[in-house]
Order: C-alpha cells, then sequence, then structure tokens
C-alpha cells in the first residue's frame, strides 16, 4: 500500500504488480538440432558461430541415439542412454552433451533438452521393443523406468567440464527441459486421452530440478493440438506450452492460447516451424510470412532445422544451412524478432547466463 499526502489529505491505494511474463522484454529467436552434440568439432562451432552472429538464444536438442551421418552431415554414431537395456545407462551421450553445453554457453546460447524422443519409440528402440509404443506412456513399470532415466539425466550424471555438476544446477547453461519431442503425436485420439503423461513427467523433471528458472516445457504437438487446456492448470507442471506449426496456421489458434497463458501465468513459444525448400524467392517469401505471423503474437520461435552442411533435401525438407542458401534471410528475421519489445512473456531468467 502507499501513502500519498496531499495538505490535510491522505490517499491510501495499492500498487499492483504486472502480471509475471507479461509485456516485460524483447522477443528471441532459436533452432533445433537434435545431433548437434554428434557433429565434428568444427561443424559443432560452426552451428553455434552461425546462431549467435543471428543473435539466436537457444539451442534445442534431446537425449536419444542416432546413427553416424545425420541429414548428410559428418556426426557420428551415438548410442541411447539405454540402449544396452532399460536403467543400464551409458553416459557417452550425456558427456557429449556436456561439451555442447560449455561451448553454447561461451556463445550466449543456453540449451532446451529433450529427456528421449517418440521417434525412437516408435522406431522400436529399447522402450518400444519392450513395452510397446502406446505401452510406453501407460504401462506402470515403463512410467517407472522413464522416471528413473529422468532422474540419471538430470541428477546422477554429473558434468566433469563444470566442476562435477549435475544439469539440475547448471542454469546458466540449461535454459530448460521436456520429458519428449512431441509425445503421441502419431495418434491424436490416444495423445488426448492421456495429456496427464505430460503432466506427470513434467513433475519428474521439476522434483529433480529446483531451479525454477530452468523451465518445463510440453515437447510440442501438431499445430492447435499442441496447446491444451491442462496445460494451462496449476497442477499441471509445465512452465511453457511449446507450439510446433508447420501449416502457417498460427491465426486460427494462438491469439487464445498467449491469452491463456498469461492468464495461468505460464509461457507459450512455437518450438518448432519450418519452411519447405527449395531455396528461391516462395521460400523467402514464406520464410517471412512465418515469421511475421509469429511475431505479431510476440512470441519466441525456433527453427527446425539449422544444418552444417548442404542440404540434402531428405524427406519433408525444411533445414536450412548455416551460411548456406536462405541463411541470410533467416538470420535477419532472426534478428527482427530480437528487436521487438514489449514481449508476450519475459524470458529474461531463464535466458540469463
Amino acid at each position: 500500500m502507499v501513502m500519498l499526502r496531499l495538505g490535510t489529505l491522505t490517499l491510501s491505494f495499492f500498487l499492483l504488480a504486472p502480471l509475471k511474463g507479461v509485456f516485460a522484454a524483447n522477443s528471441f529467436a532459436g533452432a533445433n538440432n537434435y545431433y548437434a552434440y554428434a557433429l565434428p568439432e568444427s561443424d559443432r562451432i560452426a552451428l553455434l558461430d552461425g546462431m549467435q552472429a543471428a543473435g539466436m538464444k537457444v539451442l534445442r536438442t534431446w537425449v536419444s541415439g542416432q546413427s553416424a551421418g545425420q541429414k548428410g552431415s559428418d556426426s557420428v554414431a551415438v548410442p541411447d542412454l539405454e540402449a544396452n537395456g532399460i536403467g543400464n545407462y551409458d553416459d557417452t551421450i550425456l558427456n557429449l552433451i556436456d561439451q555442447l553445453m560449455v561451448d553454447a554457453h561461451a556463445r550466449g546460447i543456453k540449451l532446451l533438452i529433450g529427456m528421449y524422443d517418440q521417434n525412437s519409440l516408435q522406431a522400436g528402440d529399447i522402450y518400444g521393443s519392450t513395452y510397446g509404443v502406446e505401452g510406453f506412456y501407460t504401462n506402470a513399470d515403463a512410467i517407472n523406468a522413464f522416471n528413473q532415466r529422468i532422474t540419471h539425466i538430470l541428477n546422477i550424471h554429473k558434468n566433469s567440464l563444470l566442476d562435477d555438476q549435475p544439469w539440475s544446477e547448471l542454469g546458466g547453461y540449461v535454459f530448460g527441459y521436456e520429458a519428449q519431442n512431441e509425445p503421441m503425436i502419431f495418434d491424436q485420439s490416444f495423445y488426448l486421452d492421456h495429456l496427464s503423461w505430460i503432466c506427470n513427467s513434467a513433475l519428474q523433471i521439476r522434483n529433480n530440478v529446483g531451479d525454477t528458472d530452468q523451465l518445463i516445457f510440453t515437447g510440442g504437438g501438431s499445430a492447435a493440438s499442441s496447446v491444451q487446456s491442462i496445460f494451462f492448470s496449476s497442477s499441471c507442471a509445465i512452465d511453457v506450452i511449446a507450439v510446433h506449426d508447420y501449416n502457417d496456421d498460427y491465426d486460427s489458434f494462438m491469439s487464445s492460447a498467449v491469452s491463456q497463458a498469461q492468464t495461468a501465468r505460464k509461457k507459450l513459444l512455437v518450438e518448432e516451424w519450418g519452411s519447405l525448400a527449395p531455396s528461391g524467392s516462395a521460400r523467402t517469401a514464406n520464410l517471412e510470412s512465418n515469421v511475421q505471423k509469429i511475431n505479431n503474437y510476440k512470441v519466441p520461435w525456433f527453427y527446425w532445422e539449422l544444418i552444417t552442411n548442404p542440404d540434402p533435401g531428405e524427406g519433408q525438407d525444411y533445414e536450412i544451412e548455416v551460411n548456406g542458401a536462405d541463411w541470410d534471410t533467416l538470420s535477419g528475421l532472426s534478428e527482427s524478432t530480437a528487436a521487438i519489445t514489449n514481449a508476450a512473456f519475459d524470458f529474461s531468467a531463464s535466458l540469463a547466463l
């Protein structure tokens, strides 16, 4: 309460604090690369240097084993954390991410780390072959095993490059975590019936990470279905609703989603979006159109996907080579996003190095 005296008249009133995270900071951009830790050092540094030059603040990756040569790169094969059996941990992948977070931090970039990838589950990895794809989310033994995986990643493993600290205590290097990339995106009905898995897994992360500036993300879904009312509940440990949208249809749901997040005192960003190759004026226009739409809502975005070699044109081809075709356009859009003031959400505490 503030008291103001005007002559013989005394006025008393309350100053209301603004909603946390609303209209308090600039927006920002980031990027995805799920195998960045497996790249040769020169390529890894080229990726991070490019991001730094473009003003990007966050690199998203995840803890899932990969074969060599991802996206035509010189990446090495990396075993999954539990390639030798559930609960039998091989920290090779975590050690590589330890180095990545040090290299990123030196360039003003923090990591958003997924504990697992549903693509690995669908491909029949140790969890898929043991419990089945749907069983991973419903079987009590699978849930317990995955919870132990989360604990191992966040608190049992130590980063030997940073005084043997666990990731849970490395808030200067880690922007946030998510249990899984695109959980249950393969079946929308199953996804809607098991949204509690996302909240429960988020709680397991939060029980391991006391630093609330290290944020917990949903992992993304399919466009508008990325946004579910349960995520806005105070009983759900999610901090940030992560939107994945390759349909350019932000205007159909973003206004409501941003308002819901602000009301719930949570956050929202576009964690994945991309523009299909080939390069040229049509792609340039599409990149600019996407960012203009996202920036209209003043929320951050992470591009899918930055690579360090010429685009091999594999599958759904959204890749952009750092310092290659379309890079000038994308880096310029990143810089323009960083210049947006009065952002919808304040991520500054979590971006601090």
